[in-house]
């Protein structure tokens, strides 16, 4: 927001006259996603959203899209960090978020993840893969891998995996069998963690 662009600009030394006070070099500009467009963006390189949120979603991809399409010889990278474009009380949880997903998160490539969870974390460094961790005080850092996967889970996955782990839910890939019992099962204790 605009009450943050102005806080990175004062504390990381934007715009003072003595240039060796600045943390940043002079061609770095903050700005909010939303209002007015205040500054020129056609001759950057590079445009990094920190913490989006699903309120700015709409001219996230606005700025993303435009700039993309009018320089597309001059801009090399767009970074997102810790985004959260997608919020069920803002986008809701149907065909708005899905389509919101569909056009500006789904195309985007996770390179860096932490989540904190109650009882561990999911993260990512890439190249490697998404991996979920359990705390755990016999390990030398805190933590236990518990799995690894090609692609973000989403929340219902990532509990279902440390319920698999801790003996709370039998593994649907282990069982044998689609039984109807058991599928009803998996359905009613899914409805009751919501």
């Amino acid at each position: 927001d605009e009450g943050n662009a102005a806080l990175a600009r004062r504390d990381w030394g934007l715009g003072n006259p003595n240039p060796d006070k600045a943390l940043v070099p002079p061609c770095v500009e903050f700005s909010s996603c939303g209002g007015v467009q205040m500054q020129d963006i056609s001759d950057d390189m590079l445009i990094f959203f920190f913490c989006p949120r699903a309120s700015e979603a709409e001219s996230v991809e606005e700025i993303l899209y435009k700039h993309e399409a009018e320089n597309a010889d001059k801009l090399l990278l767009s970074v997102f960090v810790n985004p959260l474009l997608v919020d069920m009380g803002v986008t809701g949880f149907g065909m708005a978020g899905r389509m919101l997903r569909e056009r500006l998160i789904d195309p985007l490539q996770p390179t860096y993840y932490l989540r904190t969870l109650q009882w561990g974390a999911l993260t990512r460094l890439w190249p490697r893969q998404f991996t979920v961790w359990q705390e755990d005080e016999n390990e030398a850092d805190g933590y236990r891998l518990i799995k690894s996967m090609d692609r973000l889970p989403s929340n219902p996955e990532v509990e279902d995996i440390y319920d698999i782990e801790n003996g709370m839910m039998n593994d649907p890939e282990k069982q044998k069998g689609f039984g109807l019992l058991n599928s009803l099962g998996d359905f009613v204790n899914g409805m009751t963690r919501l």
